[in-house]
């Protein structure tokens, strides 16, 4: 591919018809006199490429694997046209040259090269194309269809190929193209061995473009002198993809939209282009750099207007009111009928191709009258094309390489849209169009929450209801201010009626506030937290000296010591304010006696439920697959004591608080399509384990005996044995009077885990994410919600691993601890509830670092190091209960089914699993990648072969060598019967979990990441010595990367979904 690096984006705002035929051949007008023998070399041009999860390196974007060769005279007839596949391969180039037969030869070892042999009729003034990789599962050209259609010379150039799946990735079967002209065939005159030879040689080039996105942290100050602290890569999708190109060159696409065309006739273009879904970014090659890649066909779409510079070539289209401008199509496809909206753009074809990129950027302001911290969800629309040749370059152009790096310095210029929306729309400074975000500056802190149950200590201090901080009424602003929601049930603030805050359609009572104990001093902890109660808070006339539901000492004062909601806090906040300036020591603030007027506080802890809703928030309805709607969701968020701007477009907001509360949703790696009824129940995890590495110990004992905890999908079951709220053994029976206080101590700060010393292990971590709701003191079974996951819910989040954000994900480590040859930091293991052959202080342990290899928990094994936990909740009403009451042995749906057949094949079905975490269909042989590429993923459904294929023990860089070399020849896997394939890693340890005592041995097409086929730095031993690990195989029922010979393979083959 030619490769372009285009010039570098800083944002500021960031700062950014299926045809049934025989396939023969055509049997032309005669154009010369006699049959010539034709010899023709090719190759494809050398390119250099990274490989990244979704797409692939040089070698695998070069290979050749059928050849179809056309010849048309002067006139534009066809003279003849051949296809080659492995019917007529040869083993070398000189079996070609010295062939009586039409055939031909590739060599895909390292450049590919290759020959090829067929009769042609004599003549001069021919014209040659060459096409290669057809009949692919991706990119549609059919060889039959070729066969049957062309007839002339323009017959082949409005030849159109179709993508036959919604994806921007590719198999490693790259559809090229190759011409030579004015070529003349001498006739043999019946002579076998005469041949004419064409001087030079055909270069293929792809109809496919590939695009790779580069995003970095920037440290540039901004305009108003602020750097950013951190910027972190969230999501990205492609809009406007071809559907459809031209098999050969042409100067205009195959959907060609003229930039005057009316938006009343986009629906008769729209048909020809997709956008795809949100996924997570894949690449992280260092610490403050991501990127993600994709391919897609051509797309030049000419622009609408003459630009004056970059910042028009993503600028929206206005309505009068200021509101972007979009459309709605129509059109039926694959007889579906589909509607979908599209942006419009002042300057950009509304058809040229953009990305859209989401992120969370995190400031720490100096000397910022609006507060001190900033966090801001952000949106950056950024249009291709090769613009540092031509600012209105909008072209993406086959076989052409582009990488695009993007820096992210600022949110400022989003700022300063929203502060000059406040007038005419024509007053609004939008200095970085395609650019936009919600930005939430706090005077205290933004606090964000795991999607667990989560306390912690916040503060209120007098001065951030005074402007200026000068502490009189004349300055004072705390009237002004109010509180606002975003969850996915809705967003808005109180409305104020008569002096009271109606509340009604808001979504707000997941926070709660209690006011902090005080020392002796009379100052409020502002760091120690505390006990959870559900007592709502009330004022008192006669001071209360309260009590903790336990007998202990509460906080004493004129209430009861109970929660607040946030519309009871504000109230609160204010009155107190009130009290401060009628006479000080009336007011709730401490540090009264202090002439230092900025050290008065209100200190409280704050707690925030779980991110799960039993029923609709506002409606009350109960739906059991609620959880579809909350789960993989933006994050909720409750201003506190806040004022709030939009721009004009309601693309972008500030909102100025004290405190912002900001939780993360559930991770789920189930399909959450709500169309897709079937599926009922599932779990979630967490977004990360806050304590990770905190504790090197499952439990003080390293061995004790079966607690029962055996079951390798019910985590639940199995936390409830190790918490001894279930009887050892079988029995589904809950324990009943168990006190919370046995396991718990909650008055301590925001960094330490709740857990009693002696309880303080990795055995016990999951408990910490529950809480006593009714504050009876005792564990009731409806509390227990958060438990450790079973070792096949590990497994679960690594099959899921794509729709997972980068610190969910099993194996999350920096690219700096990834490079480290300390064991301590490149190795992560996560701890099951899963019992190792019936230990139960011996869980089974998932190798993250490896993908799915297990083994027991390790005491004081050698050169191993780096623990983890993954905590996760069941969703959806299980055995019918939306109340957390069913028994501890109801299971939710798997994310994988499994059904043997008759003839002891297998058929793997995955439609459960969220269709972002599955790779495309193929029936191909998969390229050989490492435990993290795309190649390594699922398809919906998968079948294995009856039986294992011998292959007399081999290793795994011997087999998978053979393989290749098959493959590089153009043939197919020699060891799978035909239509089947090696499996992958991940697809292996579904069969060694899911059929049915299985006790045998597979190798696999996944390389491993870390080891000496995964670059050039290999991981070693304490000695220096290179670790011999280098791809996966299963032995038994162990998956492992040990280089150890393997005997047999279980191919497998997808089953195609619609």
């Amino acid at each position: 591919m030619k490769k372009r690096i285009l010039h570098t984006i800083v944002l500021w705002a960031a700062a950014l018809a299926c045809i049934s035929c025989i396939k023969e051949n055509f049997t032309p007008s005669q154009s010369g006199v006699g049959e010539a023998r034709f010899l023709l070399d090719f190759g494809v041009k050398d390119d250099i490429a990274i490989q990244t999860k979704s797409t692939l390196d040089a070698k695998a974007e070069s290979r050749v694997f059928n050849l179809y060769v056309f010849v048309f005279n002067s006139n534009g007839d066809k003279v003849t046209g051949e296809y080659f596949g492995s019917k007529n391969l040869k083993a070398s180039a000189d079996e070609v040259r010295n062939a009586t037969d039409n055939c031909w030869y590739v060599s895909n070892s390292t450049t590919t090269t290759g020959s090829v042999l067929f009769n042609c009729s004599a003549g001069e003034g021919f014209t040659l194309y060459v096409l290669s990789n057809l009949d692919s599962d991706m990119v549609r050209i059919s060889s039959d269809v070729l066969a049957a259609t062309v007839r002339t010379e323009d017959d082949l150039k409005n030849f159109t190929a179709y993508l036959n799946q919604k994806i921007v990735t590719r198999n490693g079967y790259f559809p090229m193209s190759g011409k030579i002209s004015d070529i003349t065939i001498n006739d043999s005159n019946g002579a076998t061995s005469g041949k004419t030879n064409i001087t030079g040689k055909v270069t293929l080039s792809r109809i496919d473009a590939k695009v790779r996105f580069v995003f970095k942290t920037g440290k540039t100050p901004d305009a108003q002198g602020q750097t950013i602290k951190s910027f972190e890569p969230r999501q990205w999708k492609v809009v406007n993809v071809p559907r459809t190109g031209y098999i050969l060159p042409r100067n205009e696409d195959c959907v060609n939209v003229a930039p005057a065309t009316a938006k009343e006739d986009y629906s008769k273009y729209a048909a020809g282009f997709f956008d795809t879904e949100f996924v997570n970014f894949e690449d992280f090659p260092e610490s403050g750099t991501s990127g993600f890649s994709f391919y897609m066909m051509e797309n030049r779409q000419t622009p609408k207007k003459a630009l004056a510079g970059y910042q028009d070539r993503s600028r929206a289209q206005k309505l009068a009111s200021g509101l972007n401008e979009k459309c709605t199509v129509t059109y039926s496809l694959d007889g579906q009928e589909i509607s979908r909206d599209m942006r419009m753009f002042e300057y950009a074809n509304d058809f040229s191709t953009y990305v859209v990129v989401t992120g969370y950027v995190e400031m720490e302001l100096v000397d910022d009258k609006a507060g001190k911290v900033l966090g801001g969800d952000v949106q950056y629309i950024i249009h291709l094309g090769d613009w540092g040749r031509d600012i209105a370059d909008f072209n993406t152009e086959r076989n052409t390489s582009y990488t695009y790096t993007v820096t992210v310095n600022s949110v400022n210029n989003i700022r300063v849209e929203v502060e000059t929306s406040k007038g005419a729309v024509s007053d609004v400074k939008e200095n970085q169009p395609g650019a936009s975000g919600h930005v939430s500056i706090a005077k205290e802190e933004i606090a964000l929450c795991d999607c667990h149950y989560v306390s912690k200590t916040i503060s209120f201090h007098l001065t951030n209801f005074f402007n200026n901080s000068d502490i009189s009424k004349d300055n004072c602003i705390v009237d002004e201010l109010t509180w606002a929601v975003k969850t996915p049930f809705g967003e808005g603030e109180p409305i104020t009626e008569g002096g009271v805050d109606v509340t009604s359609g808001l979504d707000y009572k997941w926070v709660h506030f209690r006011l902090n104990k005080k020392d002796a001093n009379g100052k409020y902890y502002s760091d120690k937290r505390r006990k959870y109660t559900p007592r709502t808070m009330e004022t008192k006339i006669e001071w209360q000296e309260n009590k903790e539901d336990d007998g202990t000492p509460g906080l004493a004062g004129f209430h009861n010591d109970g929660i607040m909601d946030v519309a009871q806090l504000c109230v609160f906040i204010k009155n107190e304010v009130h009290k401060y300036l009628d006479n000080p020591a009336s007011s709730a603030f401490d540090n009264l006696e202090s002439t230092d007027l900025s050290l008065p506080k209100i200190s409280l802890t704050v707690f925030v439920d779980e991110y799960y809703y039993e029923k609709h928030p506002i409606t009350g309805d109960e739906k059991p697959d609620l959880w579809k709607t909350f789960v993989n969701a933006e994050d909720r968020k409750l201003h506190i004591l806040c004022n709030s701007e939009k721009s004009k477009d309601l693309e972008s907001s500030t909102t100025g608080s004290v405190v912002t509360i900001q939780q993360r949703s559930i991770q789920c790696i189930y399909n959450t399509d709500p169309s897709y009824t079937v599926l009922q129940t599932a779990w979630g995890v967490e977004n990360q384990d806050e304590y990770d590495g905190r504790w090197d110990k499952y439990w003080s004992e390293t061995s004790g005996g079966n607690r029962g905890n055996g079951k390798r999908l019910n985590g639940l079951y199995n936390s409830c044995k190790e918490w001894e709220l279930s009887p050892a053994g079988t029995s589904n029976a809950f324990t009943t009077g168990v006190q919370w206080s046995k396991y718990m101590n909650y008055e301590v700060d925001n960094d330490t885990p709740h857990l009693q010393s002696n309880y303080q292990y990795m055995r016990y971590a999951c408990l910490t994410r529950n809480r006593d709701n009714d504050g009876d003191g005792k564990i009731d079974r409806n509390e227990v919600r958060w438990y450790l996951a079973s070792i096949n819910q590990l497994l679960g989040l690594y099959v899921g691993d794509a729709i997972l954000s980068a610190n969910t994900r099993l194996y999350n480590k920096s690219p700096e601890d990834k490079k480290s040859d300390d064991y301590n930091r490149w190795q992560q293991h996560i701890v099951s509830s899963t019992a190792f052959n019936g230990e139960s202080n011996d869980p089974t342990m998932l190798w993250a670092e490896e993908g799915t290899s297990t083994s027991q928990f390790y005491h004081g094994w050698p050169d191993v190091g780096g623990t983890a936990i993954r905590c996760v909740r069941n969703l959806g009403y299980i055995d019918g209960k939306n109340d957390e009451s069913y028994d501890i042995d109801k299971e939710f749906d798997d994310y994988i089914t499994a059904e043997k057949q008759s003839d002891g094949s297998y058929i793997f079905t995955c439609t459960h699993l969220n269709e972002k975490a599955l790779r495309y269909y193929t029936s191909k042989e998969l390229i050989l990648s490492d435990e993290r590429a795309l190649e390594n993923c699922l398809y919906k459904k998968f079948q294995s072969s009856p039986t294992s294929s011998a292959i007399s023990s081999q290793v795994f860089r011997e087999y998978n060598e053979t393989v290749d070399k098959a493959i590089d020849e153009g043939r197919d896997n020699p060891y799978c019967p035909e239509g089947y394939r090696t499996p992958s890693q991940t697809e292996a340890a579904v069969m060694r979990y899911y059929m049915e005592g299985w006790n045998e041995s597979t190798m696999t097409r996944t390389y491993w990441s870390l080891g000496p086929l995964g670059g050039p730095n290999p991981k070693k031993d304490k000695n220096g010595k290179v670790l011999a690990k280098y791809g996966f195989s299963v032995q038994g029922t162990n998956i492992t990367v040990n280089h150890q010979a393997v005997n047999s393979v279980r191919c497998v083959r997808d089953i195609r979904v619609n």
